[in-house]
């Protein structure tokens, strides 16, 4: 008995520490993340919240550009939820900044702010175009990249009439580089007979420019017809037309590749990624603390019985 009462101070210790750590994180709430460009609206802006007691809470969610005011963007008492951004919340492109607030009863928490861009505007094509058949079965074409700082890649296209359509069909090749680089291209072509080419440019945000290439070609571009692409499908259109891009690996060249839309990640509220963010908003040393204490009750405890007997 003097033994168990010895060990009381110590069980005390592991106990209150216990519901210290839980009761420290009674209220959070985190965005999910943004991607890094944005080019399309309206956009939602999502977040996930945590109440340890099962008050219920008011969220509310801000944006707003670098440099400007914070601007509501909606109200909710869920605890995962997203808000539609629209051209009501936006004033041109350029760096945005969200972010959440919560509160419930008297405590209030606050996910932190997140920025990413904004960019609704083509990049320039490309520049001193040229084109040579350097063997009967081998085209080589160059280029210079244009003076944009968001350059991502040059999108080129071949067919053996003069008139096509610049779409995946035709799509043949993605060359990565840095703006205002000096590109070239070699194409192995199928027959022995006349090719003609043309080039578009991609942004970082998936934006997509006019055509340059062949003189004599007459290409067109239409809306809603999906490229292969480099962050994700671009949608080939009007130099003005939007993609909906994903992160931006970086392409070598005469590689194709393909990816995500990122409307999808930018909208993602489902139930797993809310309990991830929760679990990682919690923190892990938090956890691993909890099971230590836990795991410390029970070892006590356990000694404790087995002296008894």
């Amino acid at each position: 008995m003097f033994k168990f009462l010895k060990s009381l101070p110590v069980l005390a210790v592991l106990v209150f520490a216990f519901a210290g750590i839980v009761k420290a994180e009674g209220l959070m709430v985190k965005s999910v993340d943004m991607p890094g460009y944005v080019n399309w609206e309206p956009f939602n802006i999502s977040y996930t919240a945590l109440q340890a007691d099962g008050n219920p809470v008011e969220v509310k969610g801000y944006i707003k550009k670098d440099g400007g005011d914070w601007k509501e963007v909606g109200t909710s008492t869920k605890f995962a939820d997203s808000f539609k951004v629209d051209s009501n919340f936006l004033s041109g492109d350029g760096v945005y900044k969200i972010h959440f607030s919560a509160k419930s009863g008297s405590e209030t928490a606050d996910s932190g702010e997140e920025s990413f861009n904004v960019d609704f505007t083509a990049p320039n094509p490309v520049s001193d175009y040229r084109k040579q058949k350097t063997d009967a079965f081998v085209y080589k074409i160059c280029w210079k990249n244009p003076d944009n700082d968001d350059f991502n890649r040059t999108i080129i296209y071949r067919s053996d009439k003069k008139e096509f359509t610049a779409d995946s069909s035709t799509q043949i090749a993605e060359i990565g580089g840095a703006k205002n680089e000096e590109k070239c291209f070699e194409n192995n072509i199928p027959e022995n007979k006349d090719y003609y080419y043309v080039t578009r440019t991609v942004d970082n945000a998936g934006n997509i420019s006019s055509v340059v290439g062949d003189s004599e070609v007459t290409v067109n571009t239409v809306l809603g017809v999906t490229a292969t692409a480099t962050p994700a499908p671009a949608i080939i259109g009007l130099p003005l037309a939007k993609v909906k891009p994903e992160a931006t690996p970086s392409a070598a060249e005469g590689q194709i590749l393909g990816g995500e839309t990122s409307q999808a990640a930018a909208s993602k509220s489902s139930l797993g990624s809310s309990l991830n963010t929760t679990i990682a908003k919690f923190g892990f040393w938090k956890i691993f603390g909890i099971v230590i204490i836990v795991l410390g009750i029970v070892i006590l405890l356990f000694s404790l019985l087995k002296k008894r007997r």
